[in-house]
């Protein structure tokens, strides 16, 4: 996908982690439609273990940032996938909430109107 970038640092990124770490942030795109760009970042910190960070932009909403260290880069990159997901689970939470929130004043509002007694 054009808006989905794996950036590299201190190590040589294999085919076979490429197409993984593209399968799975594919599979973010379409748990959730309003992705603008997804950025993943593979390091190696100074323990030998494997860092992923991604960055997910969101048209109507915040920046999501996740980060997980993990001796497996694979185990990393489904542990910080999950965090994300996670993460849109909330925001999409919230903003069906606000939907919700805005239709339920008007009904009360019609009830109220209809339970007061004529005078």
């Amino acid at each position: 996908m054009e808006n989905i970038t794996i950036v590299a640092r201190h190590l040589d990124i294999t085919e076979a982690i490429k197409n993984y770490a593209l399968l799975k942030a594919k599979k973010i795109k379409k748990f959730f439609e309003w992705i603008l760009q997804i950025q993943i970042t593979l390091d190696i910190g100074g323990d030998n273990s494997h860092i992923v960070e991604m960055i997910v932009s969101i048209s109507r909403g915040p920046t999501l940032v996740a980060e997980v260290s993990n001796p497996d880069m694979y185990r990393a990159i489904d542990r910080v996938v999950d965090k994300i997901e996670a993460q849109l689970k909330k925001h999409k939470g919230k903003i069906q909430s606000r939907i919700v929130r805005r239709k339920k004043p008007e009904t009360k509002q019609m009830e109220d109107f209809e339970g007061e007694p004529e005078g």
